[in-house]
Parts: structure tokens; C-alpha cells; sequence
């Protein structure tokens, strides 16, 4: 499983971001940030995850 979300800036902050919630990631290509959950992934945490990311992606400031 692997998920890359373009961004129109700098996805190091939000990949920064993301870190300090506990979501682990990386910053692709300067706008680009790279997620590969394990395959064997339960419903729990990638809800967990998206909570999170949603968070950090609809943050005005930060993007």
C-alpha cells in the first residue's frame, strides 16, 4: 500500500507536521508527501491516520 498526496507547496512542513502527531511520511519531489502504511493495517488505525492527516492537509496555515 502506497499513497502519494500532491501539494501546491512545500511538503516538508506538512510531512513535519505529521511526524509530531505520531503519522509517519516523507517528503517526494519537494511537493509530494509519500505515505506507506504496512499492508496489514487494521480499520482502527488508519482512521486513526486520516484524523490526522486530514488535520495537517486542511490546515490553512500550514499549506
Amino acid at each position: 500500500m502506497l499513497v502519494g498526496v500532491e501539494l501546491r507547496g512545500p511538503a516538508r512542513p506538512a510531512c513535519e507536521r505529521l511526524r509530531d502527531l505520531g503519522v509517519l511520511c516523507k517528503e517526494t519531489h519537494e511537493t509530494t508527501v509519500r505515505l506507506a502504511p504496512p499492508l496489514m493495517t487494521s480499520r482502527e488505525d488508519l482512521d486513526w491516520a486520516l484524523e490526522r492527516i486530514e488535520q495537517v492537509l486542511t490546515d490553512p496555515g500550514l499549506l
